[in-house]
Order: structure tokens, then C-alpha cells, then sequence
């Protein structure tokens, strides 16, 4: 008996030394301050101690303070995105704390698809750019309004159609053959690139662009070439939002700066060179009278309008997000235009240690559209150039003109064939999120997620027309095909955070991902079309004897992507942060041997400004002053062909029988391009925060490079996709932010953005120093895709010889194409953007430029129509300078097409541009107005868009991705439209 009771008390007094020993606890709820919403994973911790804990999913927290601590300890609330509290205990058992936005913070915080950091602990290169920026301008593609608003991205459209996707390349070009096109992630779900004209720019609030190694390996094979993260708009809590923006405008095509002749003109030319036509006097004289503008035959006003409907709101539990849009946009060339539908519905809620949402968007699109950056006479746009000034589209009978070259009556094609493509889209995805009650900062997750796209052509081509005839010879056709598209995400995750007191910060995240794309298309072609009928029910039923027998075909592609990888981040005294990721990615598109890949980044950023040296200049220079520095890898597996390692056959015919040729030699050595960065840089803000600068250096080299390598012709086979060599990017990023001055008042404030990048090709396999591919050359030593050409030197005075530089740069009348030399790049080595807002009283005016510089274009637009072998049709105003006499100074020969010989640099131009990109006028009525009609905003404004070019290049538009204008360019819309935006 005396033994349990000995026992009982020691137990008792166990208990009392432990109760002793934990102190008391502290409890509590933080919320944010303007919706009275609970905010989970907000830090609290003891003011100068280790102790500390992290908030639960609706913004509780219950805090064990040890018995050394007094009463008079100060607790520390911190969050991302808001400003850091700090309150004194004073005795009490519940401290709650409602916490609020802090905008120089706010402005930092950057979403990398995986998680969301402030800026302040970044330590890869991340540029965000506001969709409220680009989200009204009234282009169908919102890639294209990019353009210069972020350092280290250059955005190229070679387009106009309504719709047409931008070539986006991040930091240049790190393949040759493979994909440069960045990775989209819109809420976590791999989206396609060139099917942003079915998605309403006005539903997303940040565009975030992830550059270098540090930002981008997370994301492994997919990030070789940068990645753009897109974030939907979410609810917040409070009453419903109700908005509505509406826009009204017009388009007109630029003017044009290849010249052609006018009808005086080119008879004059005609005669001097034989008459070809052999024209009378009489016809003569009835032909100068006509002197038709082609320009303004194809060309017309083009008008838009766009309406966007949103709702948003909820509770403290749930929030959501509504939107609907219609989008009408008329193209500057007859017969063209889109028109879009557009629905999304985001919603997000939490219960106990739950949250979970949907993120969705579903779009429906009709593109019409006509051939472009060809050369083909059937196409309308090069019509423009080659029809002869003295033709009419139209008879005296208003029937189509036959064109007396011979050449189509490039309206009638236009008018009476129609390319029709109608796109259905869907993008969405689902996630839940468990905050592990019994280990405090452990957070489990999973998103799972589609993008899906499905593209009807319906393409009529009349029989009455030169493609429908003459072309075929089959009295017309119709082409239906269906293409579907289907590629899903799924990301699964475990996330631990956990604070050492307030000097260490340490948060580990591992994660699986899968990605798998699945692609099939099918299309028949039918002959022999009749009747009033423009669909199937006109095609001539196909026999062998007709010949009309339709043309069918169909194909599919599959390929999947499985992930494993970390991100590690740990921050020391909320001055020094590192960062650490490691990722293992297996493709399908290689091998067996050669499908799995490892990949990882280290990065450091230190904040300067914080140190105890820096005191002196904190207020007066460097407000804010980071230095940052990290170095990783990512792959490519992005060929153009999901089986280029692999043996590849297709079904051939022959005498009748059907069989199986080889198309496609297997290469099991085929692997990853892999793409190394080093990046370093600062980051600044000066004048009280007004004036922020950041500046950045990096070096980037693309091993295993995927080139064709040339084979000997006994193989039957030119060439064979294999890593072949090394590619390497450097260059500089500066960009500069802030308001010049800022009253009361008035705002003026101003944006720039530069960037310097060096392309080169380090290395090719074995003993090879360079491969040719038609007016390229890839070589060691020099940028990609150089230009190969034999230098022209002009005409000879005396006798009109073309003539040409030897490759020691000796004038010559001989052409040599041994004489070829390297003469530029198409790729920009310099390029970026900058622009001006003023702001007073509810006006506002803003201005945005941007530029490139420094690359070359081959202008095969400008060779068809100074070739004087198309004497038959129009030719540009240059031909009438070419050389008649001795003496005659001029680039132009003497008119004897035996000369003519386009593989020169006579047709090589400057790409440099300067851009007024947009210009945007706007007024916000004054609150105590708008709240009177019970709305709680009214902001009218006008933009245009694209209304200045200042270039010497010879054409529509010298924005040219591709580095070859071909032919037949639809140029850039210049538009000018208004708008009303309401909020209720």
C-alpha cells in the first residue's frame, strides 16, 4: 500500500514539474483584414525564440510557450503577401490578429505553377508581367501582347490572320531542330502552344515567365526553353463583384513599302522589254485608263468586338469565380476573321483541414482563314503584288476577269473557296489539399488536370476557280477532317515547412507528375463537286472510271512523360535564402536505353540592403538591394515527330498491292538535349521604393543537340535526327520600373526592358564543322541558322553585269555558289520594349514600344517580283531603274533575265523595327459619381494598337520569326478600338 501510494505521488509530482516545464499555451485566429477570411500557414513565433508554429487551414493556431517565458514576449505574424505583425502578449491567453495586404510585398509574390514564394526569397530569374496589362488589347492571341513586357522574351508573330499564334522563344533559341516553344502552365496544367485564340485573356490575373535553370528545372524536360506560368482569377470573399468590359474598333492593314508599278508604269516596262503582249495602240490607250489599287481589292476594314461578363465573390469557406465572353474579330483581308465563345468557372473551398477547388475553362471558335507565307499563284495575298495594274477583278458583266497571264484570278479565289476551321477547347483541372493536423506545416496534395482540343476543317474549294480546276483537274473537292487532342497532368505532392525559431525558415516538397498526350486525326477529300450544294451531298460519287475516288487519311501520335523530383528552399534570417531541386524525368520518345534523364539546380539569393553595413545607404540609395546566383539543367524531348528514334514505315501501293515502305531509319542513341544555365544578377529599388532596377547575366549551353545529320546517299536516306552537337546562349537583361514623379494627384511613371543575347554553335560531332540546310549553314563558332549566301556586289557601269563578291572579296561577274559566305542571322540578338504612363485625376495616357535589332531576312517576296522572268506580271518600281545604257549607276542588271540568280544577299534585309505597340486613353469617373448609380466603378477608354512601324525593310510587316518571308503575308492588324468597363 505505501509502495502505491509512494508511486502516486511521484507520478503527481512528474506531472506538475512537466506542467511546469510546457508553460501555458496561447490561441488564436488569423484573418485576413479585408474579407475577415481565415488565412492557413501563417507563421507565428516567439519574438527572439525558436518557438514557434504555423496557422491551420482556417486560420487557427494554438501555441506552446515553455515557463521560461514571460508574459511581456512579443509574438511575430508573418505571411507571404501580407505585412508582418508584431504583438505584445501582455498576459492574455488569445491573441487574434487580422493581417493586411502589404503592396510593396504583394507586388513580389510569384506563382512557379508548384508553389507560390515572394520575390524577396527567389533566387532564379522570374519576370511577371500583369494580365491587366495586355488582358484588353484587342488581339484574338494573347501571346502576341507580350511583346517587350518582360526582359529576355522575344515575341514574333509573321501573322496577322485573326487568331494566329506568336513564335515565343525565352533567352534564344536552344535547338535547332527540336521545339523552342516555352512551356504553358495555366493552374497547373500543361496547355498547348498556338491554341490561345480560343482562351479569354480578360479570366487570367498574372503571367509569370521562368528564365533560368533555378526557376525552370522543377519543371524538368519541359523547362529547357523557359516556361510561362499563367494564373486564372480566383473569388474572395465578401459580396458578389459583378463586371462587365465591353469593346468596339476597327483594323486597318499597314501601308506597304515594296512598291509595285502602276499601269503607266508597267506598260512602259513592257514596251521597253519587247512587248510581250504585243499591245496596240488602241489597247494602249484602253489600258492606261484602268489603274486598279490591289491593295484595295483584298483589303478592307476590319472591325472588333469583344464583350466579357464576371461575377465573383463567396464566403469564408468558399469562393468562385464566373466569367462568359463573345469575341468577333474581322480580318483586314476579305474572307478571314474568328469568332470565339469563351465560359470559365473557378471555385475554391476548405473544410477542416481540407481545401480543394476546380479551375475550368471551355471555349468554342470559328477561324476563317486564307493561305499565307507561301509563293504559290493560287494564293490571294500574293495577288497584291503580281496582278497587273491595268486588270480589273471584274468584267463589264461583273463576271471574274480572266487575268491574261494566265495567272488565277486571285479574288475569285479568295471568295468562292473557303477554309473553315472550328475549334472546341476545354481546360481544367481539380486539386485537394490536406493540412496533416498531427504534424504541424505538413501539407499532402493533388491536381489533377486536362487540356483538350478538338479542330473540325471543313474546306470547299469551287470547281470555278483555278485550285478547284486547273490545279486538280477535278471540278472542285471538299476536304472534312477532325483532329482530337488530349494531354493530362496529374501532380501529386507532400510539402513540410517548419521554422527554427525566427532565423530559420525551411520548407521540403517532393513530388510524383505524370504527363501523357494523345493525338489522332482523320480527313477524306472528295471530287468532282456539282449542283447548289457546297457539303457532301455535292461530291460525284468516286469509281474508277470518274476518277473521282476520295482521298483519304489519318494518323495518331502518343507519348507520356513520368516525373519524380523535390524543391528544397530554407531561408536564414530572412536575408539569405537557398534553394535546391532535383528531378528524374522518363520520356517515351526515346529509347529504352535513353529514356530516363536527371536534372537539378542550386540557386542563392542574398538580400544586401538588410545588412547592418548597408545602413547608411539603406534610405538614401539602395532601399531594397538583392544579389542572386544559381546554376542548373533541363531537358528537351520536344521533336517535331513523337517517333524520332524510331524505325518508322507507312503503306505504299504498288501494281495494286498494298505494302509497306520504310520511311524513317531507328536511332536507339537518340536522347535529351540538355540545357545548362548559370545566372547571376541584382535586383534594386531606389527613391523610396519608386524606382525599381533589375540587371542580369547568363550563360546557357544546350548539349546533345538534336540536328540531322547528313548521311551518305547509298543509304538511301539523307539525313537522321541525332545529338549532334552543342549550342550555347549568352547574354544580358536589364529593365527599369517606377513612377518619375508622383504627387497627390499625378503619376508619371515609365518601364523598360533590354536584352542582349549571343547565339553560337560551339560544337558539332566528330571531325564535322557544319551543316548546310538550303540558304543556312550551321557552323561552329557562329550563331544558328547564319545566312549562307554569295555576296552581291551591284552592276557593272559599263555593260550591266550583275556582280558578285569572291569569298576573298574580289568583284567577279561570275557566280560561284563556292563563294558563299556568312552574312548574318536571323536570329535578334538584341530586342525589348518601353513605355511612359501619366495619370491625373481618373485620366490616364499610356504608351508601349517595342524593338528588335540586329537580325537579317531573306525577302523571297521581293525576289518575285524583281525577277525580270515574270515580265508577264507586275513588278516592283525598283525594276525601272535597271540598266539600259553605259554609265547607268544602279543595283539593278541589264533586262536580260538570263541573269537573274536569287541565291544572293541582294535579298537579304535588316529585321531592325521599333513599334508603337499600344497607346491606350482612359478616364475613371470620380467614386462619389459612380456610387450615386449604385456601381461601384465606370472607367471609359480608347487604345490602338500596332499604329506605327518605323523599318526599312521592304514589305508589310518586318516582323518575320521564321527569318524568310516566303510570300503572300497577311500583316499585322493596325486596330483602334473603345471600350466601357462597369463594375456593379
Amino acid at each position: 500500500m505505501r509502495r502505491h501510494l509512494l508511486l502516486n505521488f511521484v507520478l503527481v509530482l512528474c506531472l506538475v514539474f512537466q506542467a511546469m516545464g510546457q508553460g501555458r499555451t496561447v490561441s488564436g485566429k488569423v484573418t485576413e483584414k479585408a474579407t475577415g477570411q481565415g488565412l492557413p500557414g501563417v507563421s507565428v513565433a516567439v519574438k527572439g525564440t525558436t518557438t514557434g508554429t504555423n496557422t491551420d487551414i482556417d486560420g487557427s493556431y494554438t501555441l506552446s510557450l515553455p515557463a521560461n517565458v514571460t508574459d511581456n514576449v512579443t509574438l511575430v505574424f508573418r505571411f507571404v503577401g501580407m505585412a508582418t505583425q508584431e504583438v505584445a502578449l501582455a498576459g492574455r491567453s488569445s491573441v487574434n490578429v487580422a493581417l493586411a495586404p502589404d503592396s510593396k510585398q504583394l507586388s513580389e509574390v510569384v506563382v512557379t505553377g508548384y508553389s507560390t514564394q515572394n520575390k524577396r526569397e527567389v533566387s532564379g530569374s522570374i519576370a511577371t508581367v500583369k494580365a491587366e496589362e495586355v488582358s484588353q488589347a484587342p488581339l484574338a492571341s494573347f501571346d502576341q501582347s507580350l511583346q517587350g513586357k518582360a526582359p529576355g522574351i522575344l515575341i514574333q508573330a509573321q501573322s496577322g490572320q485573326p487568331g494566329a499564334a506568336a513564335a515565343v522563344v525565352i533567352r534564344g533559341k536552344g535547338s535547332v531542330v527540336g521545339n523552342n516553344d516555352p512551356l504553358y502552365i495555366l493552374d497547373g496544367v500543361q496547355i498547348s502552344a498556338g491554341d490561345f485564340a480560343t482562351l479569354n485573356p480578360a479570366d487570367f490575373e498574372t503571367f509569370n515567365v521562368l528564365k533560368d535553370a533555378a526557376a525552370t528545372s522543377i519543371y524538368g524536360s519541359r523547362g529547357a526553353n523557359g516556361v510561362i506560368v499563367i494564373t486564372s482569377k480566383k473569388g474572395t470573399a465578401g459580396k458578389t463583384r459583378i463586371n462587365y468590359n465591353a469593346q468596339y474598333g476597327y483594323s486597318n492593314a499597314p501601308s506597304n513599302r515594296l512598291e509595285v508599278m502602276d499601269s503607266n508604269q508597267k506598260l512602259d516596262y513592257e514596251l521597253a522589254n519587247g512587248n510581250p503582249y504585243e499591245w496596240t495602240d488602241e489597247d494602249l490607250t484602253r489600258l492606261r485608263a484602268i489603274n486598279t489599287d490591289w491593295e484595295d481589292v483584298f483589303f478592307r476594314t476590319g472591325k472588333t468586338a469583344n464583350h466579357t461578363l464576371s461575377a465573383s465573390g463567396g464566403s469564408e469557406k468558399t469562393t468562385y469565380f464566373v466569367s462568359g465572353s463573345i469575341f468577333d474579330q474581322t480580318g483586314t483581308v476579305e474572307n478571314t476573321g474568328l469568332k470565339r465563345y469563351t465560359g470559365r468557372a473557378n471555385v475554391g473551398s476548405s473544410a477542416g483541414n481540407f481545401t480543394f477547388g476546380l479551375n475550368s475553362t471551355f471555349g468554342y471558335s470559328e477561324f476563317t482563314n486564307t493561305s499565307e507565307n507561301n509563293s504559290g499563284i493560287a494564293s490571294p495575298l500574293n495577288a497584291i503584288r503580281w496582278t497587273n495594274p491595268y486588270e480589273t477583278p471584274y468584267d463589264e458583266d461583273g463576271n471574274y476577269t480572266e487575268i491574261v497571264s494566265g495567272q488565277p484570278n486571285a479574288l475569285q479565289e479568295l471568295l468562292e473557296n473557303r477554309y473553315l476551321r472550328q475549334q472546341i477547347k476545354g481546360v481544367g483541372s481539380i486539386y485537394v489539399a490536406y493540412a496533416v493536423p498531427f504534424v504541424k506545416g505538413l501539407t499532402l496534395k493533388t491536381n489533377w488536370g486536362g487540356d483538350f482540343t478538338g479542330n473540325e476543317t471543313n474546306n470547299y474549294i469551287d470547281p470555278t476557280t483555278y485550285t478547284g480546276s486547273f490545279a486538280t483537274g477535278r471540278s472542285g473537292s471538299l476536304t472534312r477532317g477532325y483532329g482530337r487532342f488530349f494531354r493530362y497532368t496529374g501532380t501529386t505532392s507532400a510539402s513540410y515547412t517548419k521554422e527554427f525559431g525566427t532565423d530559420h525558415r525551411l520548407t521540403v516538397a517532393l513530388f510524383n507528375e505524370i504527363v501523357k498526350t494523345k493525338g489522332n486525326n482523320f480527313s477524306f477529300t472528295g471530287y468532282g463537286l456539282g449542283g447548289a450544294f457546297d457539303n457532301e451531298s455535292g461530291i460525284t460519287p468516286g469509281t474508277t472510271d470518274n476518277g473521282f475516288i476520295p482521298a483519304v487519311n489519318g494518323n495518331g501520335r502518343i507519348n507520356a512523360l513520368l516525373s519524380y523530383f523535390t524543391d528544397v528552399q530554407y531561408g536564414f534570417k530572412d536575408r539569405y535564402f537557398l534553394s535546391l531541386g532535383a528531378r528524374r524525368d522518363g520520356s517515351s520518345r526515346f529509347g529504352a536505353d535513353r529514356r530516363f534523364a536527371n536534372f537539378g539546380s542550386v540557386g542563392f539569393s542574398w538580400i544586401v540592403s538588410d545588412e547592418s553595413f548597408m545602413e547608411g545607404l539603406r534610405d538614401v540609395v539602395f532601399n531594397d538591394l538583392k544579389f542572386k546566383v544559381s546554376y542548373g539543367s533541363a531537358g528537351n524531348q520536344a521533336l517535331a515527330d513523337d517517333f524520332a528514334s524510331r524505325e518508322l514505315f507507312s503503306r505504299a501501293v504498288y501494281n495494286g498491292v498494298s505494302g509497306l515502305t520504310q520511311t524513317q531509319l531507328a536511332n536507339d542513341l537518340l536522347q535529351w538535349e540538355r540545357r545548362t544555365t548559370f545566372n547571376t544578377g541584382i535586383e534594386m529599388a531606389t527613391l523610396q521604393g519608386r524606382l525599381k532596377a533589375t540587371a542580369e547575366f547568363y550563360n546557357s549551353l544546350t548539349s546533345d543537340l538534336f540536328l540531322d545529320r547528313q548521311l551518305s546517299r547509298t543509304s538511301g536516306y539523307s539525313s537522321i535526327n541525332s545529338n549532334v552537337g552543342e549550342l550555347r546562349n549568352r547574354g544580358v537583361e536589364v529593365s527599369l520600373d517606377g513612377d518619375i514623379v508622383k504627387t497627390g494627384d499625378f503619376t508619371w511613371s515609365a518601364n523598360a526592358s533590354v536584352t542582349y543575347n549571343k547565339n553560337e554553335i560551339t560544337k558539332l560531332v566528330g571531325d564535322q564543322q557544319e551543316i548546310e540546310n538550303g540558304i543556312y549553314i550551321n557552323r561552329v563558332g557562329e550563331t544558328m541558322n547564319s545566312i549562307y549566301l554569295v555576296r552581291y556586289a551591284g552592276v557593272n557601269p559599263d555593260n550591266g553585269d550583275p556582280q558578285f563578291y569572291t569569298k576573298d572579296g574580289e568583284i567577279t561577274n561570275v557566280y560561284d555558289p563556292n563563294d558563299r559566305v556568312i552574312v548574318g542571322s536571323t536570329e535578334a540578338p538584341f530586342f525589348g520594349g518601353f513605355g511612359t504612363a501619366l495619370n491625373f485625376k481618373g485620366f490616364e495616357v499610356s504608351t508601349f514600344f517595342s524593338f528588335v535589332k540586329g537580325n537579317e531576312i531573306y525577302n523571297n517576296d521581293r525576289s518575285n517580283i524583281e525577277n525580270p522572268q515574270y515580265l508577264y506580271d507586275n513588278l516592283a518600281t525598283t525594276m525601272l531603274t535597271e540598266w539600259r545604257k553605259p554609265g547607268d549607276i544602279t543595283q539593278i542588271p541589264r533586262p536580260d533575265a538570263a541573269w537573274y540568280n536569287d541565291n544572293t544577299t541582294r535579298m537579304v534585309e535588316s529585321g531592325d523595327f521599333l513599334r508603337l505597340r499600344n497607346i491606350n486613353i482612359s478616364y475613371t469617373l470620380p467614386q462619389t459619381l459612380v456610387s450615386r448609380l449604385n456601381l461601384s466603378s465606370i472607367k471609359l477608354y480608347a487604345q490602338g494598337q500596332n499604329l506605327k512601324t518605323w523599318t526599312d525593310f521592304a514589305g508589310f510587316d518586318p516582323e518575320i520569326s521564321t527569318g524568310v518571308l516566303t510570300g503572300a503575308q497577311y500583316p499585322a492588324l493596325r486596330t483602334v478600338t473603345f471600350g466601357l468597363n462597369v463594375g456593379f
